[in-house]
């Protein structure tokens, strides 16, 4: 009867033959049906309690409120009734909370994908994955409501909250955006909310420029000491062995300059080994970039802020691959060469070198960032299969007639426009977030910052 595709009649007699016989057939049936693309599938995956085939069936259609909806169904206990344990043992299926979790996690993918990061975290949040909720917000560029749900959600979610506290400091802190009281307000008080921010309150007095006296009143707001006492406690850490509290010392004193001079060269020493880690080299030079911008750009650190900005694209080209940022790595190599082009400078890095590895960097890279086989010289970083681009509100819109191009690819930019400090060249919002979460300056090389959050 089912060679001549009499399917029902050979399903009714089944039974009598056995219950296993019977779900066998019903099976083959429901394949042939899937293979049609045929609804009609779906009662027979149901009648035999194959919610994983039924859950396969609607996402491969993109019907994924449809397999949410039948995970839920079976996360709760109902299914077919059938009670025959030769049936059911023989095909075991996964547990219903392991299948609910597959499919909120493919709900919430495509939900970021189509730049609702909000509904992304409510998927993940709906199966109790608050790591990847705070991550879907914090991608999506949702800080406020981020840090709101980190701190509402408490302790599972401490790490990513006090990242996006992080990140909201340095939105509030970078003039001009906002006076020097209401960075006083916002961005201390959003780092002391942090539990281990001592690095991070440095950054802020180092940066933030204003009075003798406004600089002396912030320093007592984060507990640091005094200006005028830093720059012989720096020296003093130094001659402990304390390179990280020299520097941040430094930094907080009249002559941050110091800090680049010790800095840069421990990096460049670094840099010349053969066992040294984007690890160890990123922390230093991201305290570095808190250097006050009108010291940086001074005609008498020029030299230096080459030197800092080249070896911040590097280490942020390394970061971008480590992150699967894809859409920015060309342009962060392409970004160092550049500067190294503009100035000489005595850095342990060559133009031919970064070509190399940006070449072999493309041809590692596989099915949208998927590594088979990562080159030797990426032994400094952490590479993942994962992807952790950011993604905001917004950025499947096609762009307006106020048309913008993209200074990293030349193509039109679709989404959010990022304007950079000369306010005509543009690169997207998603970039422009990617490129300031590894690399601190400006793409145009100025020595400004970036601050696209």
């Amino acid at each position: 009867m089912v060679e001549l595709g009499q399917w029902e009649k050979a399903l009714s007699v089944a039974p009598g033959v056995s219950m296993k016989y019977w779900k066998k057939l019903m099976q083959r049936r429901a394949d042939q049906l899937m293979d049609e693309d045929n609804d009609d599938a779906i009662p027979f995956c149901i009648a035999t309690g194959d919610v994983q085939k039924l859950v396969t069936f609607f996402t491969r259609r993109g019907q994924l409120l449809e397999a949410l909806l039948i995970a839920q169904v079976w996360g709760r206990g109902h299914r077919a009734p059938m009670t025959s344990a030769e049936v059911f043992d023989q095909y075991p299926l996964r547990s219903g909370s392991l299948l609910l979790h597959d499919v909120c996690t493919e709900l919430a993918e495509w939900y970021f994908q189509d730049g609702c990061s909000v509904l992304a975290a409510c998927c993940h949040l709906a199966v109790d994955n608050v790591k990847l909720a705070m991550s879907s917000l914090i991608r999506g560029n949702e800080l406020e409501l981020a840090a709101s749900v980190g701190v509402a959600l408490g302790e599972a979610a401490n790490q990513s909250t006090a990242y996006c506290l992080e990140l909201l400091a340095r939105k509030y802190m970078t003039p001009p955006t906002c006076c020097f009281s209401s960075i006083l307000t916002l961005s201390a008080d959003l780092l002391q909310m942090i539990p281990d921010n001592h690095a991070l309150l440095v950054k802020l007095c180092a940066f933030i420029p204003g009075s003798p006296a406004e600089i002396q009143q912030l320093h007592q707001k984060c507990g640091l000491p005094a200006p005028e006492d830093c720059g012989s406690l720096a020296e003093e850490a130094l001659r402990d062995g304390d390179l990280f509290s020299a520097l941040e010392l430094h930094l907080l004193s009249s002559e941050p300059e110091r800090a680049l001079q010790i800095g840069i060269a421990h990096v460049k020493e670094q840099l010349v080994g053969s066992d040294w880690t984007v690890d160890v080299v990123h922390p230093i030079l991201d305290l570095l970039s808190y250097i006050r911008t009108e010291r940086l750009i001074m005609t008498k650190m020029t030299e230096a802020r080459s030197e800092l900005l080249i070896l911040c694209g590097y280490i942020g080209a390394l970061l971008a691959i480590s992150r699967n940022y894809t859409s920015i790595v060309p342009a962060l190599y392409e970004y160092t060469s550049q500067l190294m082009k503009r100035r000489e400078v005595s850095v342990p890095l060559k133009i031919e070198q970064l070509s190399v590895e940006l070449d072999a960097w493309r041809a590692c890279a596989q099915n949208n960032g998927v590594y088979v086989t990562p080159p030797y010289f990426f032994r400094a970083i952490t590479l993942t299969n994962q992807r952790l681009c950011d993604y905001v509100t917004g950025s499947n819109l096609p762009s307006h007639s106020d048309l913008q191009l993209s200074c990293f690819t030349g193509q039109r930019i679709q989404g959010p426009v990022f304007l950079l400090e000369d306010n005509k060249s543009a690169i997207s919002l998603n970039d422009a977030l990617m490129w300031a979460k590894v690399n601190p300056f400006s793409p145009l090389g100025t020595g400004l910052r970036i601050n696209p959050f």
